[in-house]
């Protein structure tokens, strides 16, 4: 787990792109639309890397898999130092297509294989895995600022990232097959095994598109607030140094919401952890729409820590409904509400400010967006419920079918 999470910690590092962003703009001389496309390839590819691996992992050896996305990773940056040219296509390839895919493939079987190790605590697992995810901004975005000025950026880290993929090659391993049950996961239902879905059956139910709703309505809120989190507060005169603060202390709670929140799902329940992250989102966002005060301060940390608290949480939420056996590949379908947010979020914001009307309706729209992903999720644990009294009562009738026999 130490290992995987340290090359975990790593694949935070597209969200740092905001501070590169001015800098290859000024010495490449590329606009704000080309340098902006570096980082939505990276998440983008990302997705398709998770669900990459996610199937490798059912023929290979967890050890292959990272080799071969800790490498196309660490080389992607590397060859990123030398790609700051006007053409952006080369860059294109490395920082996005490049450094995207290969954390995506590594992601997956990381997360996939931790949970395996803790079978009755998937949560506590997954949390310490996406926590090191969620810390990488904290820390690389000041070296980055400082290393900015040295023009050795790129090279430096990506030998940081080079030594994180080697460490894990070497000490990351797999759990013996014997701590888990042939299905791949410990969790039984009655006496029964968990069924273990693969992609194509998880796609054909209806959980798996209330689950990918819960995610994508869930996170579009958290993508409306975060590009805008610092200039907003300073628009309704709240100080620069508390804004600065804010998002400072939102990377801080979203890290910890990343460990804290799947821990206690462990002991709770999941369904119940996600609803309360996505009440306070609605909460949230409600005071960002009408609030003028330093309560806007407030609900620009607690959106981060809601944001931690889901990409936390549904690892393991995934795992637990479809099973542990495809969870990588599975957990990567998941993950297009991810890239539909991203995507969506400012489609919407540039839609709205290009009708005249100001960033509280926006914020507006995020509130019934929580909602909705709070409807998605209710519904999907109805379901869970369902099924779970279903199964339970074919498990009865089949013990009371063979006990009859014997009792006569």
């Amino acid at each position: 787990m130490i290992f995987g999470a340290f090359a975990i910690f790593f694949t935070g590092y597209p969200h740092v792109w905001s501070i590169y962003q001015p800098y290859v703009m000024e010495q490449a001389g590329w606009s704000q639309g080309q340098a902006s496309m570096c980082f939505y390839l990276a998440l983008s590819t990302f997705v398709f890397g998770n669900i990459v691996g996610g199937r490798m992992q059912n023929r290979f050896k967890e050890k292959t898999i990272v080799w071969i996305g800790g490498g196309i990773f660490a080389a992607g940056i590397l060859a990123s130092a030398f790609l700051i040219v006007p053409t952006p296509l080369p860059m294109y390839l490395s920082y996005g297509v490049m450094q995207g895919f290969g954390q995506g493939m590594i992601y997956t079987v990381i997360l996939a294989t931790v949970q395996r190790w803790f079978p009755d605590r998937t949560g506590f697992a997954s949390g310490v895995v996406v926590t090191a995810n969620g810390l990488c901004g904290f820390f690389l975005a000041p070296l980055s600022r400082k290393l900015l000025e040295a023009e050795k950026t790129f090279l430096i880290i990506g030998a940081a990232i080079a030594v994180s993929w080697i460490l894990c090659g070497i000490f990351f391993q797999a759990p013996d097959k014997s701590l888990v049950n042939a299905g791949g996961s410990a969790a039984k239902s009655g006496t029964s095994e968990m069924k273990q879905y693969t992609s194509g059956e998880m796609m054909r139910t209806r959980n798996f598109y209330l689950l990918l709703a819960t995610m994508f309505f869930g996170l579009i809120s958290y993508f409306m607030v975060s590009p805008v989190s610092q200039t907003y507060q300073i628009d309704l005169g709240i100080p620069s140094a508390v804004a600065v603060s804010a998002v400072m202390l939102g990377s801080i709670v979203n890290a910890g919401a990343r460990l804290v929140l799947p821990t206690l799902a462990d002991k709770v329940g999941r369904i119940v952890c996600i609803k309360g992250v996505l009440i306070v989102a609605v909460i949230a966002m409600g005071v960002l729409a009408v609030s003028r005060s330093l309560a806007v301060t407030v609900a620009v940390v607690l959106m981060y820590g809601c944001y931690g608290g889901i990409m936390g949480s549904f690892p393991s939420l995934t795992s637990s409904i479809f099973g542990m056996k495809h969870t990588g590949e599975n957990y990567g379908f998941v993950m297009f509400g991810i890239v539909f947010a991203t995507f969506g979020a400012p489609a919407i914001s540039g839609l709205v400010s290009s009708k005249g009307y100001e960033m509280n309706v926006v914020f507006g729209i995020g509130a019934v967006f929580a909602v909705i992903a709070l409807v998605c999720l209710t519904l999907l644990g109805r379901n869970l419920v369902k099924e779970h009294a279903e199964k339970s009562a074919g498990v009865k009738n089949d013990t009371a079918q063979v006990s009859k026999p014997q009792a006569e």
